[in-house]
């Protein structure tokens, strides 16, 4: 199963460098393709909606860029940085994991966190250049 929280290449849309609100729109994408349906009125237990999967991966997004803003203290690596980042969203990243009720240890969903993670690092380098 692949990970919501994976980014996937989307239209830029501003904010930031159009990482945020881009990042944020491709996690709700795969929600919906996996199963979150805006058609339904009254969803069955366990399956959120469209907006709760869009508010779950915009807080995990929020905090990564936050994270990124405020650790980088221009000595650490990306990956290094990443790993901070992720360390730092831990609470997030477990709360988006339980709401679109995906393993706690999956080690594929843990390398798309990371990715996504480097992913923000490197685009918040970009934005200080």
């Amino acid at each position: 199963m692949r990970s919501p929280l994976k980014s996937h290449k989307s239209a830029p849309v501003a904010h930031r460098d159009g990482g945020f609100a881009s990042v944020t729109f491709s996690v709700a994408l795969s929600c919906l393709v996996s199963a979150c349906s805006m058609t339904q009125k009254r969803p069955a237990p366990g399956i959120i909606t469209a907006d709760e999967a869009l508010a779950v991966s915009s807080r995990v997004v929020d905090c990564e860029w936050k994270a990124a803003d405020r650790y980088d203290d221009g000595r650490s690596t990306v990956s290094e940085l990443a790993q901070r980042v992720m360390g730092i969203c831990a609470v997030e990243l477990t709360k988006a994991r339980l709401a679109f009720g995906l393993s706690l240890n999956d080690p594929q969903i843990e390398s798309d966190e990371f990715k996504q993670a480097v992913e923000i690092v490197e685009k918040r380098k970009k934005k200080e250049v």
